[in-house]
Order: structure tokens, then sequence, then C-alpha cells
């Protein structure tokens, strides 16, 4: 059974990849430049999210990594 849901991961993780290529009509580098822009802004917004909540809220969770 583990070993199903491992390959059902591996069957979303390749389809997954397939989109973000094809996205970027099939140019493997500009899916890759994509996929770090996008990675930069979530990043960022991470930063900004830390900001905004509190630590009493967060129980001081984004303190701790």
């Amino acid at each position: 059974m583990h070993a199903e849901k491992l390959s059902g991961q591996d069957d979303d993780l390749e389809r997954d990849v397939d989109a973000v290529i094809v996205s970027c009509d099939g140019d493997a580098r500009a899916a890759v430049r994509a996929l770090i822009v996008q990675l930069a802004y979530l990043e960022r917004e991470i930063q900004h999210f830390r900001v905004a909540v509190s630590s009493g809220f967060s129980r001081q969770w984004h303190h701790k990594r």
C-alpha cells in the first residue's frame, strides 16, 4: 500500500513537472527560471506574514526557524 501511494505521488509530481514545462512552451530553462521567480515571491510573502503575525498568535513558531 505504501509503495502504491509513493508511486501515485511520483505520477503527480511528473504531471506537475510536465505542466510547468508545457506552460513555458517546452523550454526547460524558462521553466526553471519561472519556478525560481515563484519561489522568491513566496519567500517574500512568508517574510511579510512573519512580520504581520504576532509572536503570541503564532506561539513564536516563526522565531524557532
